[in-house]
């Protein structure tokens, strides 16, 4: 039985998911992009407009119409019995705004949305879109690239080896920035690629745009690196600096950030807390409560679930308006983290 069958079937079990039940807590959304119906990409980082809306959908029939993150954490310091949500985005692509925005304002929702700053300022592509576009568009067949001392063969004439690499490469870029873009770089010399992958980032009047329609703005560091490799100093650079960025190209108040990757340690905590930033967001899945808030608590490392396609359609292929809410009522994190205990 696959996953999804499964979590379908456990589903049809989970009470509906209703805005005035227990004890107040906060569940916020990770997404990252909306994609046009149909849009296929070698590393998906998102999901379709359709599926976007199905979500929102959702929510607002359960009384959960999304808000931004600084509203949610307004709403859960307050103590009101219940449940909230709030969506956010990471990174600023243009879609954010061309397709996300006008399917929030339908439904009267807002979200948050984290910028990488230094790479739209300087109109540069992050680089998992630079990994792609180097296995789309090499001209060799095969290559084999040397990373970390170590021989890799590559195989990009067809989609599937495409795949293969990417998921091969994708953990093989978790390195400082330096030896990032050597590999990078190696692989394009490899593949024989042109240089030059499109920034697909959003520009700073259509992000200040996004701050205009009510929506919150926060940093998501200059340059994307993984945090937890960095000094100190150069994470509070990190941080500080892409809010700084932010706030004097669009205006926006900047209170919050989220780590790339999730990535961070007790380091990158206190940069966050030095930069003026009062909460900053992670990657592990779980609601935020009071306690989180309270003195102790973990204000700067919030978790975040991920509501990705695979999250909200049924066996079938077709948008499950039971699965979106049971995932965001947590309903399958024990089945997962069971999965997880089993595969290691």
């Amino acid at each position: 039985m696959s996953g999804r069958l499964l979590r379908w079937l456990l589903s049809l079990g989970v009470r509906g998911n209703g805005a005035r039940r227990g004890s107040p807590r906060l569940t916020i959304v990770r997404h990252h992009r909306v994609y046009a119906d149909g849009d296929r990409r070698l590393y998906p980082l998102g999901v379709s407009e359709r599926l976007f809306a199905g979500q929102l959908e959702a929510c607002a029939r359960a009384g959960l119409v999304p808000r931004t993150v600084r509203e949610g954490l307004e709403w859960l310091k307050r103590g009101e019995p219940g449940h909230a949500v709030a969506f956010s985005f990471d990174d600023g692509y243009a879609d954010n705004v061309d397709r996300a925005l006008p399917i929030l304002r339908r439904f009267g929702a807002r979200a948050s949305f984290y910028l990488a700053a230094g790479l739209i300022e300087e109109r540069r592509a992050p680089w998992w879109d630079e990994l792609a576009w180097l296995l789309e568009r090499g001209e060799a067949a095969a290559a084999v690239v040397t990373l970390a001392g170590e021989p890799l063969p590559i195989e990009r004439a067809s989609a599937a080896g495409r795949r293969v690499a990417l998921a091969r490469l994708l953990p093989l870029l978790r390195v400082p920035p330096a030896e990032q873009r050597a590999r990078l770089e190696a692989l394009r010399v490899a593949l024989r690629a042109p240089a030059g992958a499109p920034c697909e980032l959003a520009g700073w009047p259509a992000l200040a745009a996004l701050g205009e329609a009510g929506m919150e703005l926060g940093s998501h560091t200059l340059s994307h690196p993984f945090l937890s490799l960095l000094p100190p100093d150069e994470q509070r650079r990190e941080l500080g600096g892409a809010a700084a960025l932010i706030r004097e190209r669009t205006g926006a108040e900047v209170t919050g950030a989220a780590y790339p990757n999730g990535d961070h340690d007790p380091a990158t905590m206190c940069a966050a807390r030095d930069a003026g930033l009062g909460y900053a967001l992670a990657t592990s899945a779980g609601d935020c409560t009071l306690r989180d808030l309270a003195a102790g608590g973990r204000l700067h490392e919030l978790p975040r679930r991920a509501l990705p396609e695979g999250a909200c359609v049924g066996p079938t292929g077709a948008f499950s308006r039971r699965m979106t809410l049971a995932e965001l009522d947590g309903a399958f994190d024990a089945l997962r983290g069971r999965a997880r205990e089993a595969a290691t």
